[in-house]
């Protein structure tokens, strides 16, 4: 009997032809594929549902959350808001929201997200051009429409990718977007309740405001097919939506107080629409369960992916993986040209350091000025400053990637940089898409709540590339999961570089020979015990497979916006000089200081 217990219940996802179900129903459906979300977590492979809300201001988001959150567990149900920044100009969209994503088996709401972003950037350039603000590039002929509309296709496609990946990565998304008419926007408005912070920092009493965001709906819906449409607006009212009507009614009302405060109460706040959502997150919910039963190859690959073959095919190991140089630098020459590169490298990491706040604009007035006279003079511009710097080391074990990073760094205030040590993932780092532990980590323009300072350079010791290469060899990530985690990493990486940071990846090799003699040096020095573990020495015997991991990553994610640049020598003194010249070379085709 117990055997049977065990066995995965088999769930049917609700085709939602209709929303059948009554209220009594769906709350029970609810509460049990909630409750069996969360039991996922037990199985080994849990999936998290994210419900993205969007949409008009007064549209009745808010109301049918709320009734959601009625229905179900609230401790299993995450709500996170946003009212819509401006996009932080050197960082992808999504990067400032990924601290909300929901941990696996449980359940976000995300009113905004980085959708509001989105529109509250293209709503700010549609006002601009109209102030004769946007100019095209040298004549190019493409007027400003041109210029928002390309914008926003670019930055959906970009989206697309992020959330096929999350999908991919046990985390399912529901996009949810609430529309109401005019009159009934103009109704609400008008109404004695009171009116929240506006979303997307626009004036909804604005029509040509709202037309120009209907006009930026209109493209997110055309080109992204994946949002439900929910009508928001009071059925009967809406069939009366013209004034002489709502004159009337509103007439009707105020001789009755108390019918009055019932019709505010629920004013265009659509039933309908609220049981529509509602049905919507519990078939995603189910869909997610579905997911979770499901083994890794089986999840979907997003249409997008780059370079999908049908089998694997190994790369050929290059020479410069396996062909070491056996150097021995002078300790003298070495001091003298670390010295001289370390105060260069500095130079160049703090000289593309000028805080702008996007939320300042005298401080982006007083940049604006800053930028001219640089122009002028032909030094460093804003364009080629204030970039993130990630440095991302690789290597064998004992190739020497502390010593390199404690190079780089010495020069350095401590308060200028982060370092991260990346080891085995925690159980909530496990709870999350694989990168997740990886975005939280990278650097930011602005603090978020959860830190106390700005560090705008990052350095990896150990990477994302874990995926492809311990996790690959010591089976933590089944096949179709690191064979896919090539073109996950590409695209991260691809969005970060497309917004200005500075990626720069190190491979750091030496043979299996100097490996042993780091070994036993470090077995024999104190202060260096903490080097060397067991694991160390049951990945020796694991050599060649390394290799050709490695081989297999420099062929799949050496790409233009983030090439790696591979370190072969067994002279510790060559292999650190080695990258800091790297380091300058790349900064300073970035930075003329």
């Amino acid at each position: 009997m117990a055997k049977n217990d065990d066995k995965p219940v088999a769930i049917q996802a609700d085709p939602l032809s209709q929303f059948h179900m009554d209220e009594q129903t769906l709350r029970l459906a609810l509460v049990e594929a909630q409750y069996g979300l969360r039991d996922t977590r037990a199985q080994g492979q849990a999936t998290g549902l994210l419900v993205l809300i969007n949409g008009m201001e007064l549209s009745g988001k808010g109301v049918a959350v709320s009734q959601l959150r009625q229905w179900v567990d609230p401790r299993l149900l995450n709500v996170e808001a946003t009212l819509g920044n401006m996009p932080a100009k050197y960082e992808p969209l999504w990067q400032e929201h990924v601290e909300k994503l929901p941990r696996h088996g449980n359940i976000t709401a995300y009113f905004g997200n980085w959708y509001s972003d989105l529109i509250t950037g293209v709503m700010q350039r549609i006002a601009a051009s109209k102030e004769g603000d946007i100019k095209t590039k040298e004549g190019n002929g493409q007027d400003a429409t041109a210029d928002w509309k390309a914008y926003l296709a670019q930055q959906l496609q970009t989206l697309s990718r992020f959330e096929a990946d999350l999908q991919n990565n046990h985390t399912q998304v529901l996009k949810c977007w609430f529309h109401i008419d005019e009159a009934t926007l103009q109704r609400r408005l008008q109404d004695q309740q009171q009116d929240p912070t506006w979303l997307y920092k626009m004036d909804w009493q604005d029509k040509t405001a709202v037309h120009a965001f209907n006009e930026i709906a209109k493209v997110i819906l055309a080109q992204q097919s994946d949002w439900v449409v929910i009508d928001g607006s009071d059925a009967p009212l809406a069939a009366n939506a013209s004034k002489d009507n709502i004159d009337a009614k509103d007439s009707d009302k105020n001789t009755d107080k108390q019918t009055d405060k019932q019709t505010n109460d629920s004013i265009g706040y659509s039933e309908q629409a609220t049981l529509q959502f509602c049905h919507e997150v519990l078939h995603s919910t189910q869909q997610a369960l579905i997911s979770s039963q499901q083994i890794d190859s089986e999840q979907r690959l997003p249409k997008m992916t780059y370079n999908q073959h049908a089998a694997f095919s190994w790369a050929d190991v290059p020479d410069k993986l396996i062909a070491i140089d056996d150097a021995d630098m002078d300790k003298v020459d070495y001091q003298k040209a670390l010295a001289k590169k370390q105060a260069r490298l500095a130079t160049l990491l703090r000289a593309r350091y000028h805080p702008i706040h996007r939320h300042d604009n005298n401080k982006k007035d007083k940049q604006s000025e800053k930028t001219a006279d640089n122009k002028q003079q032909g030094t460093a511009t804003e364009e080629t400053l204030n970039h993130h710097v990630i440095f991302a080391f690789e290597g064998m074990d004992a190739a020497g990637k502390g010593g390199a990073i404690k190079r780089l760094v010495a020069p350095l205030d401590p308060r200028e940089y982060q370092v991260y040590n990346i080891a085995a993932p925690t159980e909530n780092e496990l709870q999350h898409p694989y990168l997740w532990r990886f975005w939280t980590r990278l650097p930011q323009f602005e603090p978020c709540l959860k830190q106390e300072r700005l560090s705008r350079v990052a350095i990896f010791d150990r990477t994302w590339y874990g995926r492809v290469l311990v996790e690959r060899i010591e089976g933590f990530a089944s096949e179709a999961a690191w064979q896919r985690a090539y073109d996950e990493i590409n695209r991260m990486e691809e969005d970060l570089a497309d917004n200005g940071t500075v990626i720069l990846k190190y491979w750091l090799a030496i043979d299996k020979k100097e490996q042993l003699e780091r070994f036993e040096d470090r077995k024999e020095t104190p202060h260096k015990h903490f080097k060397l573990t067991d694991d160390d020495w049951r990945n020796r015997d694991k050599w060649q497979d390394y290799v050709q991991a490695a081989a297999d990553m420099l062929a799949r994610t050496n790409t233009k916006h983030a090439p790696w640049h591979v370190v072969a020598t067994n002279d510790k003194r060559t292999a650190r000089l080695a990258v800091l010249d790297h380091a300058i070379k790349q900064l300073e085709k970035r930075i003329d200081a």
